[in-house]
This record gives structure tokens, C-alpha cells and sequence, in this order.
């Protein structure tokens, strides 16, 4: 169908970031480089609280110069050390490190090298000595040193592991605007910034973080939710929630309370919209695939 085509045309044109350099490393912390392990280290005492009255700050953002662009991935990096927070992450006397950049990285520079090859693994190299850097200036000067084992993620990584189209982050859209088929706040003229979960196919819904509300794992786990939730009536919700209320007493906020049985009346039969009931949707998804064979029909004819 032509609404569909032309979802599918726009929706697959879309702004997007660069890709995102990674650094994975496991290092030695009671090592002794020139005489002294990791705790000897001031840098690293403020990381992890050891000072009086310190609290741990085990993730930080690092940027070279604020003269440059936050989107330059060799200016701009985060690291996170979960094994601060969470010692049985990895053996007694060991940390492991998480240091990314943003999401600027360049795909074009790596496109034509061959993973493997002595060129990619150079370039690797050259890439991400910005993150070491980041350790380095922040509370680990000697983590190569220390360093037991790590990884360079590159564009090329992203692209063949995570199948992310030349590695991207995820779409690109500045603040104040809103991608196509992204919709408005209900009752509000404030637009969404991502596409929203509904399609121009009867009864199919997507989830993502190429859609409402957007980047990284918890947003796109989050997406999953409310698209679940769409095919799902209010009355459904509301059981499920006084369910798993009951299951823990940690889980008794849960519970919609008296509260539902006004709310029930209200609400219930507007829930899911007419679209995703599975008389109606069944109907429409019939036609939907009737059309679609009638058009490849037409086409193998022609």
C-alpha cells in the first residue's frame, strides 16, 4: 500500500549520530607500578570514596577542552567503574572499566578497513588513546600498566555485533524538533521527539530505540512496556498490577487500591483503541495482507 511505502521511505531516510567508540579493561589494582598500587593513587581515592566522609563516584564524564565540540568523539568520553559499587563483578584485587566516547565517532574513516587487518588494528589504537587518556588524567595514570586485559569496540564492531546501520548511536534529532510520524503530547502542541510505536499496518506495533522515547537500553526497554501495554486493555493492567502487588510485600505501592474501582468505569472501554481489539484488528490485518498480495500480483504480472 502506498501509506505503507511511504512510511517505510521516510522512516528509513532519517537523521542519525555517529558511532561510538568503546574501551573495555580489566586491570591490577594491587600491582605495583613505580613503587606504588592503585590506592596510592589520590585520583583514585575520590573515585571510590576511600577519603573521610568520601562517597563513591564510579562513573564520569571527561571532556579535553570545552573550546571543541561535545560531539567530537575524541573530546568528549565517559568511563564507569562497576566493580567500585559491585566488588563480585570480578576478582579480589581487580577492576573492570567501561570507557566510551560520545556519540560522534565517525563511520567514514573506518568503512574501507578490514577488521583484522593490520591497519584496523593500528587505527583501534589511535582512536581510542583518548580514553585512555581519560583514566589516565582523571585517577589512574599508570592503567596501562595495570592493564590485564582490554578491548577496543570500534564503528565496525557496532555495526557487525549490535547490527547498527555504519555503527550509529541511534537517530539524531536537536531539541525543539520532532521526527515524522512522531505525533503530539495529548491535549498539548508539544511534539514527541521520536516516531511513536504505531504503524500504517493494521494491528503492528514497534518498539526500538529508533522510536518514542528514543536512545539506550532503559528508553528502548521502555518502548517494549508501551507497546505492550497498547494491545493490552486498562482492566488487564489493572489486574496485573494488583497481582504482582500481592506477590511481595516490597511490591504493596503497586496496588491501584479503591482508587480503580472509579477509574475502571471510566477508562476500560476506551482501552486498547478500537485498531488493536482482536475483532477489529484481525478484520484489518485480513485486508492488509489481501492488498499486499494484490499489489506483489500486480507487480510479477507487469
Amino acid at each position: 500500500p502506498k501509506n505503507v511505502q511511504s512510511w517505510v521511505d521516510t522512516l528509513g531516510s532519517l537523521p542519525r549520530h555517529g558511532a561510538i567508540l568503546h574501551l573495555f579493561v580489566a586491570i591490577d589494582a594491587n600491582k605495583k607500578v613505580n613503587g606504588k598500587t592503585l590506592n596510592d593513587h589520590p585520583g583514585w581515592a575520590q573515585v571510590c570514596g576511600s577519603e573521610p566522609d568520601g562517597k563513591p563516584t564510579p562513573a564520569h564524564l571527561v571532556v579535553q577542552s570545552w573550546n571543541r565540540s561535545l560531539q567530537d568523539s575524541q573530546n568528549l568520553c565517559s568511563f564507569f567503574i562497576p566493580s567500585i559499587l559491585d566488588p563480585s563483578v570480578c576478582p579480589q584485587g581487580k577492576h573492570t572499566i567501561h570507557v566510551y566516547s560520545s556519540g560522534g565517532e565517525p563511520y567514514e574513516t573506518w568503512q574501507n578497513l578490514e577488521p583484522g587487518s593490520a591497519e584496523y588494528e593500528a587505527y583501534k589504537e589511535e582512536r581510542a588513546n583518548v580514553l585512555w587518556r581519560a583514566l589516565e588524567d582523571t585517577c589512574i595514570p599508570d592503567v596501562r600498566q595495570r592493564a590485564e586485559f582490554y578491548i577496543i569496540g570500534s564503528p565496525k564492531a557496532h555495526e557487525a555485533f549490535l547490527r547498527r546501520d555504519r555503527g550509529t548511536y541511534g537517530m539524531a534529532w536537536a531539541a525543539g524538533t520532532s521526527a515524522p510520524y512522531a505525533g503530539l503530547l495529548q491535549f498539548t502542541p508539544i511534539p514527541f521527539p521520536f516516531p511513536n510505536l504505531k504503524t500504517p499496518v493494521p494491528a503492528l506495533v514497534r518498539c526500538g530505540d529508533s522510536c518514542f522515547p528514543g536512545i539506550g537500553t532503559p528508553s528502548a526497554a521502555a518502548s517494549g512496556a508501551i507497546a505492550a501495554n497498547t494491545l493490552h486493555s486498562l482492566d488487564q493492567h489493572i489486574d496485573m498490577l494488583e497481582n504482582t502487588s500481592k506477590k511481595n510485600p516490597i511490591y504493596n505501592f503497586l496496588s491501584p487500591g479503591l482508587f480503580q474501582w472509579l477509574y475502571r468505569p471510566l477508562v476500560s472501554s476506551f482501552t486498547p483503541t478500537p485498531e488493536f481489539r482482536p475483532s477489529i484488528a484481525g478484520d484489518e490485518a485480513a485486508l492488509a495482507k489481501q492488498s499486499l498480495e494484490e499489489g506483489a500480483s500486480t507487480t510479477s504480472t507487469s
